[in-house]
């Protein structure tokens, strides 16, 4: 077997961007910490980024700063051997074709652009809620470039009365947190919501951190939840494809 070479390192298929000057824990489960997965991943701080590009219609002439910080960054992961790239940022989806585009490998820049295709798997009679780092933020917008034309059947959850996350990460600056109390009140977020709610069909995690709490939530709603990792081991198993062994 003859394999190719090139390059200073290998074996990272999944290449991962983060906001600069960002220093909020990230416990197993968010999509930061390389625990998360099974498989090796790379990461890359993009420096200089420090706030999400608005949408499109909002960028004139030439793009954002952060649009280019944005661009270069994944160009440099793109070149390190990396077979797909996605993002620490569900506000990220104004960005999905521009870096889809750019480069020559799958991109996923949020959870919000599954949205057309999990609308589908569920019943026309249901509709899916969206849990979200923060509901006044999450404008129409975000969801347009994610690929949905129609917001009847989505519903937002935010999750502004999590006062450990706000404290922490939306705006707050303490740098530790207690991941049992943050727990406890996305969970409760997200269970009174569905409580409330009965023609939910799925939840999907919109912000980056809440998939460490994925299974609590679905413990407590008996919903299918839908989040970054989920989908990212989905993305890895289709770069890096395996052979399958048993009987017949």
């Amino acid at each position: 077997m003859r394999i190719a070479g090139g390059r200073q390192h290998y074996g990272e298929a999944i290449g991962i961007l983060l906001f600069d000057d960002r220093a909020y824990p990230m416990a197993p489960g968010d999509v930061g910490n390389a625990s998360s997965y099974n498989f090796p991943v790379r990461i890359k701080v993009v420096k200089g980024l420090t706030w999400y590009p608005g949408h499109q219609r909002t960028w004139g002439a030439s793009w954002p700063p952060e649009v280019d910080l944005m661009v270069s960054a994944a160009k440099d992961l793109q070149r390190e051997g990396v077979r797909a790239i996605v993002t620490g940022c569900g506000f990220f989806a104004t960005m999905q074709d521009v870096l889809a585009d750019e480069l020559d490998i799958p991109v996923f820049t949020s959870p919000l652009v599954l949205l057309p295709m999990l609308l589908r798997m569920i019943s026309s009679r249901k509709s899916i809620g969206v849990l979200t780092a923060s509901k006044p933020h999450l404008t129409e917008d975000f969801f347009q470039a994610g690929g949905v034309d129609d917001m009847r059947r989505i519903q937002v959850i935010g999750a502004e009365t999590a006062s450990e996350f706000t404290e922490t990460h939306m705006g707050g600056e303490r740098i530790d947190m207690d991941v049992d109390l943050l727990e406890r009140q996305i969970v409760d977020i997200a269970g009174s919501f569905a409580d409330d709610h009965e023609d939910l069909g799925m939840l999907v995690l919109e912000c980056t951190t809440f998939p460490t709490f994925a299974k609590p939530i679905q413990e407590r709603t008996g919903l299918p939840v839908v989040d970054y990792i989920s989908f990212i081991e989905f993305i890895y198993r289709s770069v890096v494809c395996r052979r399958y062994s048993g009987f017949v």
